[in-house]
């Protein structure tokens, strides 16, 4: 009954708006910001608005978007010589349906591509978790650990979260796995993106 009336409501939603609204996502303001030279060799920020970028939380290691019914998205990520690394995505779908898809697959994903290492460094061993937010609709911690001869080499934690028709993912590599230090901005985007035209 309760997946019935789900099904329901997520039908009846409006349809999403098209575009994302310049600097609307938490991080973007500083991210168009042009960096002095003397910064800009310690880090840097990317801002792509491609609908077939991967989600920033890519178990399976999907080259392209897998997902069905995008129809607007923005991805920021952020480089330091630290060596770390962040990012922000939103994407935005036709209806909360394909919204709760993407992110249902990408439950199914963790768990099926769990220890699937990345084909670009087969001698690191990689290990997904996920673990309980609450944020939005729905959401769920992500986020695993690379390993080396045993040893541990990065440790990525991550937070995805639904509100409606909207996805939103924050990543980090700052400290061990901790989604839940990623929640506060992730709850931040989660009121504001219902600002915008026909997601809520």
């Amino acid at each position: 009954m309760i997946s019935v009336t789900l099904s329901f409501l997520l039908a009846l939603s409006p349809a999403a708006v098209t575009e994302i609204p310049k600097n609307f996502l938490l991080t973007e303001s500083d991210a168009r910001k042009p960096q002095p030279a003397n910064v800009a060799s310690e880090q840097g920020y990317k801002i792509s608005d491609k609908l077939t970028d991967p989600l920033e939380l890519n178990p399976c290691w999907h080259r392209k978007a897998v997902d069905r019914g995008r129809v607007a998205a923005r991805t920021i990520t952020l480089w330091t010589s630290a060596p770390s690394s962040s990012s922000e995505q939103l994407v935005l779908y036709k209806t909360p349906r394909a919204a709760h898809a993407a992110l249902t697959r990408l439950r199914t994903e963790v768990k099926r591509c769990a220890r699937k290492g990345d084909p670009s460094s087969p001698e690191l061993e990689i290990r997904w978790r996920t673990s309980k937010v609450k944020v939005g609709d729905e959401a769920m911690g992500m986020g695993f650990e690379t390993l080396q001869d045993g040893s541990v080499n990065d440790t990525i934690s991550g937070v995805v979260a639904r509100r409606n028709s909207a996805l939103m993912i924050y990543t980090t590599t700052l400290g061990g796995y901790e989604p839940g230090g990623l929640a506060k901005a992730t709850k931040k985007m989660a009121a504001k993106v219902c600002k915008l035209p026909g997601v809520c």
